[in-house]
Parts: structure tokens; sequence; C-alpha cells
């Protein structure tokens, strides 16, 4: 029986807990204003995520750990009208977990910035990563990024490099979360756009990928700058989709 009681809970109306067709909601929260809420977020893990979370060697990566999963259930318990310390999840060939009857999900986190991206059905990811100086950002993009990206990096010139490349890795890894083959996908057989304030879009798959992943026009991509300093992207397969943003905060614990 759905319980309302979870599906009205605080931080949120009812309406944020239903999903529509070809919407991603991706939820956002700054895990520094949450560390008042690790004990309540921790009595919603199970037995093997206590254990994953206390082999951190550093209490605040043990904090973190606690607050991402137990935000991720306490998220997922509101729409599914279930509770959240008894969602068991599926981890399936790859490690990617999943909830058997959905709704999908992936999560992504930056230091302490978190996103949480849900869908009613369908194959999504999300990555966030801190705008910042990578000082290998050339080393890695000449390594494993597609020739294509590596040419439109070293056309942005130093200033936008750093911009530039972090787009890049966030929507490539965003892109590979969704398509659910592994986190092994080779990163230089498909290309993003990298240039900033262009819209973000996969440009091309290599053939080796296309049987399990399809090609560019089969997925859509988003960018989305909701916690300050942080750059987010978000891929879903299929066409016609829109992103709704959300914040988790003190109030959304309740």
């Amino acid at each position: 029986m759905h319980d309302v009681s979870i599906t009205m809970a605080a931080g949120g109306c009812a309406g944020d807990y239903d999903l529509k067709p070809g919407v991603v909601r991706v939820w956002f929260a700054d895990l520094t204003g949450l560390a008042a809420q690790k004990a309540a977020m921790r009595a919603l893990l199970s037995a093997d995520e206590l254990e994953r979370a206390d082999r951190f060697l550093m209490e605040r990566l043990t904090d973190r750990f606690v607050l991402r999963r137990g935000l991720l259930r306490l998220l997922l318990g509101r729409f599914t009208g279930r509770d959240p310390a008894a969602l068991v999840f599926d981890y399936g060939t790859h490690g990617k977990p999943a909830l058997p009857g959905g709704p999908s999900f992936n999560l992504s986190d930056s230091e302490d910035s978190l996103a949480i991206a849900v869908a009613a059905e369908g194959r999504i990811g999300v990555d966030i990563e801190r705008l910042r100086p990578i000082e290998s950002a050339d080393g890695i993009a000449d390594r494993f990024f597609h020739a294509a990206e590596r040419a439109a990096l070293q056309a942005l010139g130093p200033e936008g490099r750093d911009e530039g490349f972090l787009l890049a890795w966030t929507r490539k890894e965003a892109f590979i979360k969704a398509a659910g083959v592994g986190l092994s996908m080779p990163l230089d057989q498909f290309a993003v756009e990298v240039t900033p304030g262009a819209p973000p879009a996969l440009l091309e798959i290599g053939e080796g990928l296309r049987s399990d992943v399809g090609l560019p026009t089969d997925w859509c991509l988003f960018d989305r700058r909701v916690l300050p300093g942080t750059v987010t992207a978000i891929a879903a397969h299929g066409t016609g989709w829109t992103v709704e943003t959300r914040a988790m905060d003190a109030a959304f614990v309740g």
C-alpha cells in the first residue's frame, strides 16, 4: 500500500516524487550543510553499506559515503512509497546499482557536491565535477580522448581548456554510466562537444560500440550548473527528454 507519509515528507511536495515519461529529475545537495544528518542517514543503510562506509581510513570519507547513500535511499523511498531502509539494490553485471521495479537512477559526487538523477524508466547517467584547474588535462586528453575532442580542446587555448576538459569529462562519464555497459568503455571511441557555450551533444560513436549503445542521435545530453563552482552532465537514451532540478537540504531530510 502506498505510504502517503513518505511521499508528502518535508522538503518537497507530492508532485516532486511523481515522474512523467521523458523527464529526468536531478536532485542536488551540498553535503557540508547536511553534517548534522549523519546519524539519521546512517540508520537507513544496509549492513553491506555500513561495512563499506567503515572501510574508509578517513572519517570525512566515511561521512560523505553515509550521507550520499542515505540521501539516495531517502529519495528513492519517497519515489516508491517504501521504507528507505528496506530498499534492496541489484548491482547487475557491471556493478551499477538498480532498484527492481524502478525508478531508474544514477548518482555522482565531487567532494561534497552530490547529484542524483531519477527517471521513471530508461537508461540515464549523471556526472558532477567541481570547476577547477586540471594540471594533467592535456596529458589525459592526449592519452584517452577522441581525436575530435583533442583537436577541439587545443583550439580553445589555455584560458578555456580547463572548462572544456571538464565539460568533456562529465559528458563522457554521464554517457558511459547511462550506457550501462561498464566503465571500461574506451573513451577514445566516442566524442562529445567540448566547447564552452556550445550545446552539449554526442558527436560520434565508433562502429565497435554501436551494437551496444546505438548512434549519437539515439541520445540526449544536458548540462546543469546548480551548485556553485560545479558543472553537471546528464545523459539519457532516446529523444525528447527534459531535465528538472531540485535541492536536497536539511528541510528535505526533515
